[in-house]
């Protein structure tokens, strides 16, 4: 994508249009998300599914988190329960009671799955 900055363009709008869908999703998730205090959302890209949580659930805390060169290219201002950090997934993923990833993993090997996972693992906190 870095070479083609017309499919890039595509891409990340086909990806925010389909996280637009999770409007519907999240307006009667409120079970879901009830005893959680934290969440994040791995991969975010543009972070709107992020942002669509984090106002559908004010009490929960928001985590969009994704490469630096991805979130170069979002408006990444923090507000009262969502904020944006920046970092590599196979490193470390910021701790939280859960974990979203909407179209990662098919990007990776079984592999690298595995180690994403375990990273995954070791951001819940033990107990949830």
């Amino acid at each position: 994508m870095d070479h083609d900055p017309e499919f890039k363009t595509l891409f990340y709008d086909a990806m925010e249009s389909d996280s637009q869908m999770m409007n519907l999703v999240v307006k009667d998730s409120k079970p879901v998300f009830e005893d959680l205090n934290s969440s994040v959302d791995v991969g975010g890209g543009t972070g709107t599914i992020a942002r669509v949580i984090s106002e559908a659930h004010p009490q929960l805390k928001c985590t969009m988190f994704d490469l630096p060169r991805v979130l170069a290219n979002v408006p990444t201002t923090s507000t009262g329960n969502l904020k944006f950090v920046a970092g590599d997934l196979f490193q470390y993923i910021p701790s939280a009671d859960a974990i979203l990833m909407k179209l990662v993993l098919h990007a990776f090997s079984d592999e690298d799955c595995v180690k994403i996972l375990k990273r995954c693992r070791e951001a819940i906190p033990r107990g949830r």
